[in-house]
């Protein structure tokens, strides 16, 4: 199992908190496609081998759980394995830990191999990484099908894609969702809560120059639906945020 779970090693720098020194959520993302591009690039099945036969990977859904939020100078290791392999799509999993193995949260993702000139999925029941299934525990939920909300959704913001927002498979980088799914939140409900848990799934590519719009819904005091949707009405990216109450921490 040793050789099938990747760990490594950060430290929080100030310019990666926020206003209470906690990690941002999109910062935090960032930190996990990255280790995923570290234990794919190490094993054979990473970016630089597979765009080399027109493939990249991409990610699909995304579940984050966080009990404590690392903090500015924290030191923290990131754990991911591979969980499942099917036909199209490939399950990832990650523990982000603190000092004295304390467990800060999990995250579950499933991701998607395409080819870059067709932008279809490819087929992963021959790629390498099969022999890298791992039946390590990640006590979470992945990501269900989210419920039509009942109550009305508000328009929060409009946007347009930009040369900022663009990753290396030339659309909206992941990370930049969540930006903007957080964004729909004021500085004032971050300052009475946490987001505890995150679920986002990643509908369409979003290209450059593309106008999104954001809607949020309220399904209760603590979550919310989240809906990215292009100039034609169509959802490209679905999120669900719950919060809890902030919990202080003894050394914050």
């Amino acid at each position: 199992m040793e050789n099938k779970v990747g760990e490594y090693h950060f430290t929080i720098r100030p310019f990666e908190v926020d206003f209470r020194n906690k990690l941002t959520l999109p910062l935090l993302i960032n930190y996990l496609l990255n280790v995923a591009g570290y234990h794919a690039d190490a094993r054979g099945f990473g970016m630089e081998k597979i765009n080399k036969d027109n493939r990249s990977w991409v990610l699909s859904r995304i579940a984050i759980e966080l009990y404590k939020y690392p903090i500015n100078n924290d030191e923290i290791m990131i754990q991911t394995w591979v969980e499942n392999v099917m036909k199209m799509f490939t399950l990832r999993n990650f523990a982000i830990i603190g000092k004295n193995n304390e467990i800060y949260g999990y995250a579950k993702t499933v991701w998607a191999m395409i080819d870059t000139e067709t932008r279809k999925p490819v087929s992963l029941t021959d790629e390498k990484i099969n022999s890298f299934i791992c039946d390590k525990e990640c006590p979470i939920e992945r990501t269900v099908k989210f419920a039509t909300p009942q109550s009305e959704s508000i328009l929060c913001e409009n946007f347009k894609v930009k040369y900022s927002d663009i990753d290396i498979n030339k659309h909206l980088n992941s990370s930049k969702y969540v930006e903007y799914i957080v964004d729909a939140f004021s500085l004032q409900e971050f300052n009475d809560r946490d987001i505890s848990r995150l679920e986002t799934e990643f509908v369409e590519e979003c290209l450059f120059g593309e106008e999104i719009s954001i809607f949020k819904t309220e399904i209760s005091k603590q979550e919310y639906l989240i809906d990215l949707k292009n100039n034609e009405g169509k959802t490209v990216c679905k999120s669900k945020v719950r919060f809890n109450t902030i919990v202080a921490r003894e050394d914050s």
